[in-house]
């Protein structure tokens, strides 16, 4: 029987998650991420990012799934649209039909060409996932590492105002600013996500907001932006001091590669990188990376 596509429904979701879980697991085995006995891992990170997994499926700009007969779902592609800028936050294809068509299929239906003044995919370094990316008007914008380590309170000094700031209109719009001059584009019911599950802080440099950081949501923190580079560390200082405060004894942060200060930081600071790592696509370089920490999750940035 032939392969159905049809739109996600929200009965999809073991499945999907099934789906997800069984098609990450094998990539992750075959280029030696992980063990045989890490299996429980994958179950604990999504555990911790189920909210935002609903938020997603929840402000979905295209959400399909391809369906066999036999074997059940098969693939599913789900993308979001924020601002005119189209991004692919899920692909998975069961390893079984892989190669076979229903990965372009997927891609056509969710993430569309005709769609996006600016796209973007944080993609994994699957060859044959980067052979289906790399056709759909994207190109290589950078890499970006997940960081591990122990929070620990540290001595620090900035010229920065640190204010923690409760969620309300006036704090989404000045984030949003920061946001637009950073990423090129205005995400507003990500970052009200992103405010009622995360502390928030803001960072001010003479009365003026030049920076924001949204602190943990299980043991990871982010995202964060910076007008200027060189504030990042003292947004990860602000980061790990929350997770310390939260008694949490890990923290991991996905920083871009470009963004050479966060990275010196982490490094600086005892954290290991993971040999999971992501690739950074995008239509456009209209993202400044170099002064960004991303969402943990690589759904979204």
């Amino acid at each position: 029987m032939p392969i159905k596509y049809r739109k996600f429904d929200s009965q999809d979701r073991k499945p999907i998650y099934n789906l997800f879980r069984e098609t990450l697991w094998d990539y992750m085995l075959q280029y030696g991420i992980v063990d045989i006995d890490d299996a429980n891992e994958i179950d604990e990170v999504f555990r911790q990012q189920k909210n935002l997994y609903i938020h997603l499926e929840q402000t979905a700009s295209g959400d399909w799934v391809a369906e066999d007969d036999d074997q059940g779902l098969v693939g599913w592609a789900r993308s979001v649209e924020r601002d005119s800028h189209l991004q692919l936050t899920h692909f998975f294809v069961k390893t079984a039909v892989q190669g076979g068509g229903v990965g372009r299929a997927l891609l056509d239906l969710a993430f569309p060409l005709d769609r996006g003044r600016q796209r973007s995919i944080v993609a994994t370094a699957n060859p044959r996932a980067l052979s289906l990316y790399l056709r759909d008007n994207v190109s290589f914008q950078g890499m970006a590492f997940i960081f591990n380590g122990e929070p620990r309170i540290r001595e620090f000094d900035s010229d920065l105002e640190i204010e923690r700031a409760e969620a309300s209109s006036k704090t989404l719009e000045s984030i949003s600013a920061i946001d637009a001059q950073v990423l090129g584009y205005r995400r507003l019911i990500d970052l009200e996500f992103f405010m009622n599950n995360q502390p928030t802080f803001l960072f001010r440099r003479s009365g003026r907001l030049v920076a924001y950081a949204f602190g943990c949501a299980g043991n990871s923190g982010g995202p964060a932006a910076a007008l200027d580079p060189e504030d990042l560390p003292t947004l990860l200082y602000q980061i790990e001091s929350s997770a310390h405060q939260a008694e949490l004894d890990s923290l991991s942060l996905m920083i871009p590669a470009v963004a050479k200060r966060a990275v010196s930081w982490a490094l600086n600071s005892g954290y290991r990188i993971q040999p999971f790592y992501t690739v950074l696509l995008a239509k456009n370089s209209m993202m400044n990376l170099n002064r960004f920490i991303m969402t943990p999750s690589g759904f979204v940035w």
